[in-house]
């Protein structure tokens, strides 16, 4: 297991399946619905694309990862439940996921002005590939899709 800590709160813990470059690689990690969450997850993503010999696309996956992650803690109703981080990388593409307790479906909006909020699911449609959000039992994901070079 990798231990993450740093907040006032739940380690966040993650299980890596694999570090061998190869398809079919996923790593997991429980994060808590709080604002140092995105920051925690933009570490991990890259310190897990690095194991997996994805450096090229590091930067753009850790700023999907923040932009979901933050999505989610800002704009989800958790009632204190955990978020959860999935990367997949299958040869082809990365896939990133963002778990949360909301049924709610994410908004895309245009914000008015300057203001400095509003755009990160617009920087993820803009940055990858695909994206989209799914339904679950226990609330949705979202997740997006970044093509790998080969």
């Amino acid at each position: 297991p990798v231990m993450r800590s740093g907040l006032d709160g739940p380690d966040v813990v993650g299980e890596r399946s694999s570090t061998r470059v190869r398809p079919g690689r996923t790593w997991t990690v429980i994060l808590p619905a709080h604002p140092k969450a995105a920051g925690l997850a933009r570490c991990a993503t890259r310190e897990v694309l690095a194991e997996w010999g994805l450096g090229d696309i590091e930067e753009t996956a850790a700023l999907i990862v923040s932009e979901l992650v933050t999505n989610a803690v800002c704009h989800a109703r958790t009632s204190g439940l955990p978020l959860e981080l999935r990367l997949e990388a299958d040869g082809v593409w990365l896939r990133i996921e963002v778990h949360d307790p909301d049924p709610r479906p994410p908004r895309t909006y245009g914000p008015p002005g300057l203001d400095e909020s509003g755009r990160g699911l617009l920087l993820v449609e803009a940055l990858t590939a695909k994206w989209g959000t799914h339904q679950k039992s226990t609330g949705k994901y979202v997740w997006a899709e970044l093509a790998l070079r080969t």
